[in-house]
């Protein structure tokens, strides 16, 4: 009932604006995501950072085509075809976006697409340990393509720690398909190996990721709240009009 009277009490202006400081009491309870300045930043660094990541990749990639095709050149022929044509569509991608081609106008878009791509490549270069080493390979081949494949898959992740799944898009192979690898030689060096390099990689790349955002939400609060208070104090300035003008209006 007593509610029921202050709503009696107010005029229409008053309900009006009540009915518009709602929504905003609401979004106040809810978790705040990082504001758009922050994420064209992020991309920005992503951008910036991601042509040494592919760097990375190709240098350690003919490494390891050149040790492994001694033994088992057509292996390294077939893995150095396909690891070629994924790098070349990422570069692609990257060289446009850097160059200000129309993908730059969406640059979320663009984003999404590279790290598309960079899934294919991540996958295709952690394969190495797979698909270049036989089950009968040599002891010393096996473990230098296996450590090869994870510490080029964990530096080019790194680079890539601006956007959490881009960087997933490496990190997450380079711990998979070795661990496979070394199931199929079934030796606990191989096992040591590959957790050891797994843990001390998503370690660095899940720092740094954190620390690149959080430095970026530093630098690009959220200024959305602000925006809607000003509005909202404007709509009601200019709601609220002379009473001279309200007369003549009458009149």
């Amino acid at each position: 009932m007593a509610w029921r009277g202050d709503i009696k009490d107010k005029d229409v202006r008053e309900l009006q604006r009540l009915a518009q400081e709602a929504p905003l009491r609401d979004q106040d309870r809810k978790p705040k995501a990082r504001s758009r300045a922050a994420l064209l930043e992020l991309i920005d660094i992503l951008s910036r950072w991601s042509a040494a990541g592919l760097a990375v990749v190709a240098g350690v990639a003919i490494f390891i085509a050149v040790a492994a095709g001694r033994a088992y050149p057509a292996r390294a022929v077939a893995w150095s075809v396909m690891l070629v044509c994924a790098l070349w569509v990422c570069r692609r991608l990257h060289s446009q976006y850097r160059a200000g081609a129309a993908i730059s106008g969406r640059p979320f878009r663009w984003r999404a697409s590279y790290t598309s791509c960079l899934s294919v490549l991540g996958v295709v270069f952690a394969s190495a340990p797979i698909l270049l080493t036989p089950a009968g390979a040599p002891t010393g081949l096996a473990l230098q393509v296996l450590t090869l494949a994870i510490l080029g898959g964990f530096c080019a992740a790194a680079l890539h720690a601006a956007h959490l799944a881009s960087a997933a898009a490496f990190a997450a192979p380079a711990v998979i398909l070795p661990f496979l690898a070394a199931t199929r030689a079934g030796d606990g060096v191989y096992f040591l190996l590959a957790g050891s390099l797994a843990v001390v990689g998503l370690a660095v790349v899940f720092t740094l990721s954190w620390v690149i955002t959080r430095n970026a939400g530093r630098r690009n609060p959220r200024t959305t709240f602000l925006r809607r208070e000003v509005s909202l104090a404007d709509r009601a300035r200019a709601g609220a009009k002379p009473a001279g003008a309200t007369q003549n209006a009458v009149s």
